[in-house]
């Protein structure tokens, strides 16, 4: 019972976490660079909703696991804070489907520590 009241606290974080940080970086990050695309959310949400449509498709055949090798190839070829943050919550929702706590906890993490080095390079607000 324990672990699965953590399964769901952390996949409620998760879930959160992904939604503010989208829309946060889409309203204050400049991370499209003032282009749209013709859903109007610009390029940043296009990789997003490839990345659902993909795990969507993956989940339907049975072979979720294998967007983890996806997911890592997104966070290698792209440096936009909000589509790594996307990522690294995706990752970890994906590694919680086998119940393995302890990498998705790791891959958090890691996400975390990126997001304060990113946060320690901006000017500080006056």
């Amino acid at each position: 019972m324990k672990q699965l009241t953590q399964t769901l606290l952390l996949a409620s974080v998760l879930a959160t976490g992904a939604c503010s940080a989208f829309a946060q970086s889409q309203s204050s990050s400049g991370m499209d660079d003032g282009h749209s695309s013709h859903e109007g959310f610009g390029p940043s949400f296009a990789v997003v909703n490839d990345l659902e449509h993909l795990q969507r498709l993956y989940d339907l055949s049975g072979r979720e696991s294998e967007m983890r090798e996806i997911y890592h190839d997104v966070l290698l070829k792209t440096q936009v804070p909000a589509i790594r943050q996307y990522v690294y919550e995706a990752l970890a929702r994906n590694l919680l489907r086998p119940a393995n706590v302890d990498q998705a906890i790791t891959t958090i993490r890691t996400s975390l520590d990126e997001d304060l080095g990113t946060l320690a390079k901006r000017p500080s607000a006056p």
